[in-house]
């Protein structure tokens, strides 16, 4: 396989990608532990930063200077105000929705391990509307990028009622996350049945399996999918699936060694680096040690959206 540097050398644009979603405004806490029901722990606070899954997988290509179209609706109110202020620096197209309230925020704290712990307050983004999406040609996409948090109730359907405009060869890239355990077997089923690549964490994958690993959790999603799965499994790295004739078999990418400071957005950066490279012609194998150094670069710094460049992307090695 080639070098980490050598892929980001080849990371040139061949597919066309859409990302759907949110853009969240983060207030990041740190805590040595997390608190326990009825305790008075100490907190420091550290910054307030437009975030959420969609977000982050768009700083990633952004960062790489690679080209993509997004649809991150835009509320009213102090928060949408942050994200609106944030687009506009990035020269990324602002979507205001009106009346439909503000954009959601999020707390973000961090434990003195890096494990982080999220409690979402709502906005527009939870709730879309079909007809928003009509300034899109969906079916014009190679890749779609869609986080479990659009994915639930009824915004889920107005999801699933987009992407059924697609392409019949563009691969949905799903990364349900923590709200998978919210979402229910048949809105997932939905979601493969249109054909999705999931990208997923460890925990999260056993748990959608009933497996106990990060290999078996892998196997058990492509074959439901019949695409490939990449399944992140924290220091020890990421699986992926590849075919072959004898069926789907899981194959280990080793991780990058760094200072851990926190996970906020680590996992969304590593779906962000596999779009990246799939969208430039990588091989799966290519995309996850891509993937794998995006996250750790993402891990060693604090908050979200702290995707690395092609120049400090290529100064990490295994």
């Amino acid at each position: 396989m080639r070098t980490l540097q050598e892929l980001v050398q080849a990371l040139c644009p061949q597919k066309k990608v859409f990302i759907l979603g949110s853009a969240f405004v983060d207030m990041i806490l740190s805590v040595h532990e997390m608190p326990h029901a009825g305790a008075d722990v100490e907190g420091k606070f550290k910054k307030t930063v437009v975030g959420g899954c969609s977000f982050n997988v768009a700083d990633v290509l952004w960062k790489l200077d690679l080209p993509f179209d997004s649809y991150m609706p835009v509320g009213e109110g102090q928060f949408a105000d942050l994200v609106e202020q944030t687009l506009n620096r990035r020269n990324l197209p602002v979507y205001r929705e009106r009346g439909a309230g503000d954009t959601g925020w999020c707390l973000s704290i961090a434990d003195h391990t890096g494990e982080r712990t999220f409690i979402s307050m709502f906005g527009l983004e939870r709730q879309m509307k079909a007809q928003w999406f009509d300034r899109f040609d969906i079916s014009g996409y190679d890749f779609i990028y869609v986080s479990g948090y659009q994915a639930e109730g009824e915004n889920g359907e107005v999801i699933l009622s987009v992407l059924k405009r697609k392409a019949d060869h563009a691969l949905i890239v799903f990364d349900p996350g923590p709200r998978v355990t919210e979402m229910g077997e048949e809105r997932l089923k939905a979601f493969e049945s249109l054909g999705c690549l999931y990208t997923v964490n460890c925990s999260e994958a056993m748990w959608m399996t009933d497996t106990h690993n990060a290999g078996d959790a892998a196997v058990a999603l492509s074959e439901r999918t019949g695409n490939p799965t990449v399944v992140t499994d924290g220091g020890n790295g990421a699986v992926y699936t590849e075919k072959k004739p004898s069926g789907w078999v899981a194959k280990r990418v080793a991780g990058f060694k760094i200072d851990l400071v926190d996970t906020i957005g680590s996992g969304d950066a590593h779906t962000g680096g596999i779009i990246a490279s799939l969208m430039c012609g990588l091989t799966m194998a290519e995309a996850t040690l891509v993937a794998n150094a995006v996250a750790a670069h993402v891990t060693a710094h604090e908050g979200a959206a702290t995707a690395p460049t092609r120049t400090e992307l290529q100064q990490y090695s295994l």
